[in-house]
């Protein structure tokens, strides 16, 4: 009886629904207006880790959809500062008067958060993400222990050792038969 009276009022009814509503489907344009945007922030320092890059240009972009961010020149510090970045997954890469550094890792920015991060310039090999360009030149081949003399003659005594102790096993073991004593 009380089931039936609930729902006698059209506004109640309205209500009702409306606050179903709300709570059920995803209303994307209040969700993006209210996520915050991340920031980086952090020094560029030379090859000896304490001398401070000037004029460099930090840049990230993001790995789902290739936008990028860029700081403004770095000050006499070596200070820079990427603002406004939205949530994600971003590879690094500098600028420099000496050339430019990539990094082969991975940031992740967090909305409403700041992140710290300093770097120090060293030169070394480029490497792509995709795996693609420049052939690098082969690397010598590590070779495993037991292709080596030593490692050969290791898995020749431990197999001999091996088959005689199984012959051993078998030699000892007779059938016992009543004719033979």
């Amino acid at each position: 009886m009380l089931r039936k009276g609930i729902f006698r009022s059209p506004a109640l009814l309205v209500l009702t629904i409306f606050s179903f509503m709300v709570i059920m489907l995803p209303i994307e344009s209040l969700a993006q207006a209210s996520a915050e945007a991340g920031s980086l922030v952090g020094f560029i320092y030379d090859s000896d880790m304490k001398t401070p890059v000037q004029n460099a240009l930090v840049k990230i972009r993001n790995l789902d959809n290739g936008q990028e961010y860029a700081s403004g020149p770095t000050d006499n510090s070596g200070a820079y500062k990427i603002g406004q970045i939205k949530e994600g997954k971003y590879i690094l890469g500098i600028n420099t008067q000496n050339g430019d550094y990539n990094f082969d890792y991975v940031l992740m920015v967090k909305g409403g958060e700041m992140g710290k991060l300093s770097l120090a310039l060293k030169t070394g090999e480029a490497k792509t993400l995709s795996g693609q360009g420049e052939e690098r030149p082969a690397e010598k081949e590590k070779i495993s222990f037991f292709r080596t003399p030593a490692g050969i003659a290791v898995l020749m005594v431990a197999t001999t050792l091996a088959l005689y102790g199984v012959f051993k096993l078998v030699e000892g073991e007779e059938e016992a038969s009543p004719t033979k004593k």
